[in-house]
């Protein structure tokens, strides 16, 4: 291998095929990941105090997240070897990215949900055409023959594809390393995998011999922390905490710890509040919207420099590895906590987010609680829509607290669930109100 005949290929994480696991086809299922810039980072760097720092944009991967780089060598080897379904049990990321590159592959996707899955990374899931069933029900092969695979985080492939991220900022770099690179731990696979990458390429000549110091950056304290019972303090209800902050138990721990141990590195925590307030500094300081688990690096620079595990003139590099408009929560916890949010009365925000349809639901609900069947006869009698198009706007509805179920009756061995508004609800309602009259 050279540096020069890598140069010459086109951007991506297949520029490294001979790193890679090898297809026999040579023809990968790619919807052009990798390739991501690495950007210098000066508004943020002039914030902190931190005179070179640069941020890996992995939320300009396909689907927004860095699995996108596993995805694509997984689902390239699934389909030359004749796989005809994938099965996976996600909380978000991992789930959008595999259905879309089965969508890609024209194989069957499965992805078992736990509860706490986001919104945004469900909604991927089912554009893509992946099977939605809940993580505790058994998985059934789809393929012929049995020919269905289960993927976790922690699989070979997915892994292979992942070490890539590491390769671009050495080769961004001139073929060098930074002095120190911090990297969210989650399952603990992206960050053991950077050390294996720097290993490949000082055995291939790559690079020298001096690598970089990983820090893995992990979440201290439960996901409501301080910040959120001091709402719950004013009479604000507690939200949901954030699930794709960390892994309770990452996977691949042991491989993580060695790692971090090898390069000379060290661990960082940061809390849930300050991970929500560094997703926002992100945003207006260089322009890139993260969701807090990808933001949590830039959450925990304060407390790398002031350990002295970054050095104010070091080449330091945050790794960002997903987009913030996947995550809901973050979304209204940032747009909640923000000075500069638009005036009710000047900006009909609550319509253009809301849409005709659910307006027409929270209307139907103003005289007092009804069951969704009869929300489905009101509204059908005006235009066509579909039962199932109404309850998905209901949970809609639900999940941004304008309505709530108040109660559930059963009728012929069937559930039946009363809807009605919440406070918020009637107060958008009568906001529209305002707006439609003015």
């Amino acid at each position: 291998m050279s540096r020069g005949s890598l140069e010459g290929r086109p951007a991506g994480v297949w520029r490294y095929r001979e790193l890679l696991p090898s297809l026999a086809t040579g023809t990968p299922v790619s919807l052009g990941e990798g390739g991501t810039p690495l950007l210098r980072a000066a508004n943020l760097g002039a914030e902190l105090g931190l005179g070179n720092l640069l941020l890996k944009d992995e939320t300009r991967n396909p689907t927004g997240s860095f699995i996108d780089r596993g995805s694509t060598v997984l689902a390239s080897l699934a389909k030359e070897r004749g796989v005809e379904s994938c099965s996976c049990v996600t909380t978000g990321n991992l789930g959008a990215s595999l259905s879309a590159y089965c969508a890609k592959a024209g194989i069957g996707a499965e992805v078992r949900i736990r509860p706490s899955t986001d919104r945004g990374k469900l909604y991927q899931m089912i554009a893509y055409g992946a099977r939605i069933v809940p993580a505790s029900r058994a998985t059934r092969a789809e393929g012929r023959g049995g020919r269905t695979i289960s993927v976790t985080a922690g699989n070979p492939y997915i892994l292979e594809g992942e070490k890539t991220t590491c390769f671009e900022i050495a080769q961004d770099l001139g073929w060098r390393m930074p002095d120190v690179v911090l990297v969210p731990v989650g399952t603990g696979g992206h960050l053991s995998m950077f050390w294996r990458a720097m290993e490949q390429m000082k055995a291939s000549g790559l690079i020298g011999e001096k690598g970089c110091r990983l820090l893995g950056v992990q979440l201290s304290g439960p996901p409501l922390d301080a910040a959120d019972r001091a709402l719950r303090g004013r009479g604000r209800p507690a939200e949901e905490p954030f699930t794709e902050l960390e892994e309770s138990e990452p996977m691949l721990w042991e491989a993580a710890a060695g790692a971090v141990k090898e390069s000379g590195g060290s661990w960082v925590r940061a809390t849930a509040a300050e991970t929500i307030e560094a997703t926002g500094l992100l945003a207006r300081t260089e322009g890139i919207f993260a969701e807090p688990a990808a933001a949590s690096v830039v959450a925990s620079l304060r407390a790398a420099k002031a350990g002295r595990h970054i050095d104010a003139g070091e080449t330091a590099v945050c790794v960002i590895t997903g987009a913030g408009l996947k995550d809901t929560k973050a979304i209204s916890r940032i747009a909640r906590d923000t000075r500069h949010a638009p005036v009710a009365d000047d900006y009909p925000a609550g319509r253009l987010q809301l849409g005709a349809t659910k307006l027409r639901l929270l209307r139907c609900l103003s005289p007092g609680p009804s069951f969704g069947y009869e929300l489905w006869k009101e509204l059908s009698a005006k235009r066509a829509i579909t039962t199932a198009s109404v309850y998905q706007h209901l949970a809609e509805l639900e999940g941004m607290g304008l309505v709530r179920k108040s109660g559930v009756s059963t009728s012929r061995g069937r559930e039946r669930v009363l809807y009605e508004l919440t406070r918020r609800g009637s107060d958008l309602l009568r906001m529209a109100g305002r707006i439609e009259r003015g």
